[in-house]
């Protein structure tokens, strides 16, 4: 997202949007979601939960973008650790995943992660799969965030049986 100074990131707008984490500890926001590995859930009702909180960042059964791990690469993770790391998105991030801010001289700011690095630009893929190219004559500041671009939180209005029903759907689709 191209952004000013000003504006809280990604983050901060996803919080805006879905609520804080149901709890101040994240031990306590699984604790409270972790019945959901013992229901049975629903693929489909589950595909929607999918389609409205996931896909602009993520890629199964056909829909979403390319800025996180496509989730067919997660399914054979099993339900708990699915359920821990969406929960939990910063508890375990690859290197290509790390999200970054990238100051530019002009006072704007570009959050995502950086997908390609030359001499005289760099590219950042931002949610929904949109790519923001910065030439680095214009680039103030690159900063590593240390953490997911994915925000906490994401379970604010979810209950565990509507966890059940996304878990059931991501380990049952396949990519097509």
């Amino acid at each position: 997202f191209l952004r000013s100074h000003r504006d809280a990131g990604v983050k901060a707008a996803a919080r805006r949007i879905l609520g804080p984490p149901a709890g101040a500890n994240l031990q306590q926001v699984i604790a409270r979601y972790l019945p959901a590995l013992a229901l049975k859930g629903t693929a489909a009702h589950g595909r929607e939960i999918y389609l409205q909180r996931c896909s602009l960042c993520h890629r199964l059964g056909g829909a979403g973008h390319e800025v996180g791990p496509d989730l067919v690469t997660v399914k054979s993770s099993g339900k708990e650790k699915i359920l821990i790391n969406i929960l939990d998105p910063n508890r375990e991030v690859a290197p290509q995943y790390q999200a970054y801010e990238v100051d530019l001289k002009d006072g704007d700011s570009l959050v995502g992660l950086i997908v390609n690095e030359t001499a005289n630009s760099l590219t950042v893929r931002q949610p929904y799969g949109k790519e923001q190219v910065a030439l680095l004559s214009n680039v103030a500041r690159k900063k590593c965030q240390n953490q997911s671009l994915m925000p906490e939180g994401l379970e604010a209005g979810l209950e565990p049986r509507d966890f059940a029903d996304l878990l059931e759907y991501i380990s049952t689709a396949d990519n097509k």
